[in-house]
């Protein structure tokens, strides 16, 4: 079975003619997800601490432009902190704008992306005592995207993201993603 599905998607990408819907007028509709955990052992209290997090960011855009698409984004972030024996959660939710530009020409199988954005960010600490912060996030990232046929592609980017904290918390980020994006026909 799984060479059957394996054959299949590999027939698809020789065969099928993709032409990407990167012009004036398309939108775009995708996002990603993630998920991370993390242990820390840390000597100087002997304790560990264990943090998981899972990301949501769907999005919406629109050509402006051939190759040249802006639009809105917003993600939901929950965290969850274990040390001690007890336990800490926050949930980020964000929405901001995004600028995306393509390369190379809109009938390329494979094209290349870069795409800045901004997303204001509340969050609620939900611990013993519900408190919540605004704070700013600002991403850039490039990379390819490799269209299965005229309308889904997939994107992996590499990018960097500056977090500044409303409590006076700076967080610069390197990161690689994985994503769909669905280009809609006008």
């Amino acid at each position: 079975m799984k060479k059957t599905i394996l054959l299949i998607i590999t027939a698809s990408f020789i065969f099928c003619n993709a032409n990407s819907q990167i012009t004036k007028g398309n939108w775009l509709v995708g996002g990603n997800a993630t998920f991370s955990s993390q242990t820390e052992k840390i000597n100087l209290i002997a304790t560990d601490v264990i943090s998981s997090s899972i990301v949501a960011s769907p999005n919406i855009g629109y050509f402006i432009f051939d190759k040249f698409a802006g639009g809105a984004r917003i993600s939901v972030n929950y965290n969850q902190i274990k040390y001690n024996g007890s336990s800490a959660r926050s949930t980020n939710f964000g929405i901001g704008p995004f600028l995306r530009y393509y390369f190379l020409k809109p009938d390329a199988r494979v094209n290349v992306f870069a795409e800045s954005a901004y997303q204001y960010i509340t969050i609620t600490n939900n611990s013993t005592t519900s408190t919540s912060e605004k704070d700013h996030f600002f991403a850039f990232s490039a990379g390819p995207v490799i269209y299965f046929n005229s309308t889904v592609g997939i994107e992996f980017t590499a990018g960097y993201q500056l977090y500044n904290g409303s409590n006076s918390t700076n967080t610069r980020t390197v990161s690689f993603n994985i994503g769909f994006q669905i280009h809609l026909e006008k």
